[in-house]
């Protein structure tokens, strides 16, 4: 279960760190990259433009959802899989989730399926399986 500790922000970088590491097992330094870019276009866009060179920040939340990702990471695949889940509901049901968040975000989840070179079977899969829950589509 989702502690409460954890915001939105916290959230979307779990899932970012999660899908990028749970498919094949490796955080490689290209896809750690590109989540560090992303978070600083969600950060903007989510509020309105007011934090996007708050690096503090973004290194904060960053640390936060990776150490997140990492403890998690340590219990059973089927508690893993089931965290992941409810994050993706809990970011449905934020008030600013809507088509276009979604679908920015699944093609944000992709563009880190891709950073590493290469697109497993199962990378695919696992974006289908959220696209599919929020209503967008998986463009690989």
């Amino acid at each position: 279960m989702i502690e409460e500790k954890y915001d939105w922000v916290d959230k979307t970088l779990f899932l970012m760190f999660a899908y990028a590491h749970i498919t094949d097992w490796e955080l490689s330094d290209s896809e750690r990259s590109l989540i560090q870019s992303k978070t600083s276009y969600l950060l903007n866009k989510i509020n309105g433009g007011n934090i996007h060179n708050d690096i503090d920040l973004i290194g904060k939340k960053m640390i936060t959802a990776f150490n997140y990702w990492n403890d998690l990471q340590n219990e059973s695949i089927d508690h893993v899989l089931a965290e992941l889940q409810d994050i993706a509901t809990s970011i449905k049901l934020e008030s600013f989730f809507d088509y276009d968040f979604a679908q920015k975000l699944i093609d944000f989840l992709a563009d880190i399926a891709k950073a590493d070179g290469v697109v497993l079977e199962n990378e695919k899969f696992s974006l289908d399986d959220l696209a599919a829950l929020w209503g967008v589509e998986t463009r690989l």
